[in-house]
């Protein structure tokens, strides 16, 4: 998966400059990917619990004839209960209106999504994502909501220019934040204080992070445990290393935006820690990669410091009882240029949609009112409005509350990235093998960096 005072940092962050894009989706090596559900389906449990009375339809409702809204998301089956507990919420205060649900596993929603867009029967409003919208987009299967952004159909007056423009293609607005986060690096206090180490500074530098984890690693005496994870194959935080350099790892026209000079940079930062054993030889990192998040190498207090999207510091926190998960920004160059980049979950509409005001409708609702915002809270992260995250906080745990706090910190710094292309998953998979062939000693950093550079030009230029 910090603040200190709330809303001076909204404030702040109002005045910056999301997402995307994978986990709120997708993980670093301390974890998990994206949450899994069960299939697709149209039935719905029991509504909420909330006694809150909602809001009354309005007039212009009852004069119209009943119309059906198809949503679909993805996720598990906790977050299939929040979302049809909100639709349950818009469906009383819309009794003209009914929501058709459909849900599936992470995968399969977009597999599905896919199909459906391409015989021209998506649904209404989708759960977009940043890592996806510029397919969409770009194909121009999503609704422009700017019209109804205009007319007050969707409310985003709370919603701080950064994430807004963090819904736009082309500067058009496609899709509203339902929740942002950024991915991070974090500890567990309890770790370090066994260890007599005092716990890093939220501002770190990547000098500050090698002289962290050398610290670390000298003061353990146990085989087995290391300072951090091996993060020379984790692609956002190679977008944020080059993004410091001033450049993109995808350029706007969906090129390659680095090169090898960049990647021999990057693969010898993790080389210089693999050879003090600062981090897991290649084989553990290997046999760790696609376990469970509660298997991970960071809940087995194998490795101290691990990267993973800030929304998810509450599930870590669950199965580690001593010790509090903290976050960090990502080091920094004091040198070069801010790195961070917005990430987050978001809602469209299908441009085919045959009810595109009333699906508008639906989704100003869902990421405004104070009762869907209640049940939603970090489902996807922080919200986001800056309304509803005063509205929430009261309710938030302590892990909840570190996590939006560390994501509303972050928002101050973080920009946007360019659309990523549509090879740009084919380039994830080269990065994770071209790093494993150098930590396995396959390939030497200048061969590895020359291959991937090669490669990814070749994928990116198809």
């Amino acid at each position: 998966m910090l603040m200190k005072n709330m809303k001076a940092l909204l404030t702040v962050m109002a005045s910056v400059t999301l997402v995307s894009g994978l986990a709120a989706c997708s993980t670093g090596t301390g974890g998990s990917n994206s949450s899994s559900g069960s299939g697709d389906g149209a039935s719905k449990p029991a509504a909420s619990s909330t006694t809150s009375t909602p809001a009354p339809a309005p007039a212009e409702a009852k004069k119209q004839e009943p119309i059906s809204i198809r949503f679909a998301w993805w996720g598990d089956g906790k977050r299939h209960e929040k979302y049809n507990a909100i639709a349950d919420l818009y469906e009383k205060a819309h009794p003209n209106i009914k929501i058709v649900r459909e849900f599936g596993a992470f995968n399969d929603y977009w597999d599905k999504l896919a199909t459906q867009t391409a015989g021209g029967n998506a649904p209404d409003v989708v759960g977009m994502h940043a890592t996806y919208v510029a397919d969409y987009a770009r194909r121009n299967t999503l609704l422009d909501l700017g019209q109804y952004i205009q007319d007050g159909t969707i409310d985003v007056k709370n919603f701080p220019p950064a994430v807004q423009e963090a819904g736009k293609v082309n500067g058009k607005t496609v899709m509203v934040a339902q929740g942002v986060t950024m991915t991070g690096w974090n500890f567990n206090t309890a770790a370090f204080d066994k260890l007599g180490v005092k716990y890093p500074d939220y501002n770190w530098t990547w000098d500050d992070f090698i002289a962290k984890a050398t610290e670390l690693q000298k003061a353990i005496k146990e085989n087995g445990v290391w300072a951090s994870v091996d993060g020379s194959g984790d692609i956002t935080g190679l977008q944020v290393y080059a993004r410091q350099r001033g450049k993109d790892l995808f350029n706007a026209d969906g090129k390659l935006g680095v090169n090898k000079d960049d990647m021999v940079a990057w693969f010898s930062l993790w080389d210089k820690l693999r050879k003090i054993k600062a981090i897991p030889d290649a084989a553990t990192s290997e046999q760790y990669a696609s376990v469970s998040l509660d298997q991970g190498l960071f809940v087995k207090g194998k490795v101290l410091l691990a990267n993973f999207p800030f929304n998810q510091i509450p599930l870590y926190q669950n199965y580690i009882k001593e010790g509090e998960v903290r976050a960090l920004r990502r080091p920094t160059d004091p040198k070069g240029k801010e790195g961070e980049f917005i990430e987050g979950a978001y809602l469209a509409v299908a441009a085919t949609s045959k009810h595109p005001k009333e699906a508008a409708d639906f989704i100003s609702f869902f990421v405004n009112n104070d009762e869907a915002v209640k049940i939603f809270k970090l489902e996807q992260g922080a919200l986001g409005s800056t309304k509803g995250n005063d509205t929430i906080k009261p309710l938030l745990s302590p892990p909840e509350q570190r996590t939006i706090d560390a994501i509303q910190t972050s928002l101050k710094t973080a920009g946007q990235l360019p659309l990523p292309p549509a090879g740009q998953g084919a380039v994830r998979t080269l990065l994770t093998e071209t790093a494993q062939s150098v930590a396995f000693g396959q390939s030497s950093i200048d061969k590895g960096a020359q291959e991937f550079v090669d490669k990814a030009t070749a994928i990116l230029n198809k």
